[in-house]
């Protein structure tokens, strides 16, 4: 397949999905693991303003705010303050992932300097535990 249709594909399903599909599918279309790995590391960090400029700006527009702080992953990242944070980051599914804990950073109040950090360190650790554990995957089956 071609570079640019390729990589076109790739970001088409960062957007519209999740790493763990991101990951697997760029895996598949040939595209390096530490690219990958990269890429989809640098995807999430250029998310992080955005979330928080939607939050900051429409935060009492958006109705569902006023649900989340009383949901149940709210407590629990509470009950683990900044580590809440990291691991939210770092979940690779859906309801995980940089929405999700750029909401949480914003309602738990945290420095923003802190929360980026944060947020980066639960990227790169959700990006490399897909990427290495997929690679693996891939090795242990490859005959």
């Amino acid at each position: 397949m071609r570079v640019p249709v390729t990589y076109g594909l790739f970001l088409l399903l960062y957007i519209f999905g999740s790493r763990i599909i991101f990951i697997p599918a760029g895996m598949a279309f040939g595209v390096g693991k530490y690219v990958i790995l990269f890429l989809v590391f640098f995807l999430d960090i250029l998310q992080i303003p955005f979330y928080f400029y939607i939050y900051e700006k429409g935060a009492s527009k958006i109705k569902f705010l006023s649900k989340m702080e009383s949901s149940k992953l709210l407590k629990f990242a509470q009950s683990l303050g900044s580590f809440g944070v990291v691991l939210v980051a770092a979940m690779p599914a859906f309801g995980g992932g940089m929405w999700s804990s750029v909401l949480i950073s914003f309602l738990l109040g945290l420095d923003r300097k802190k929360s980026i950090l944060l947020l980066a360190l639960g990227s790169l650790l959700g990006c490399m535990g897909v990427v290495f554990g997929i690679d693996g995957l891939i090795h242990l089956f490859k005959v």
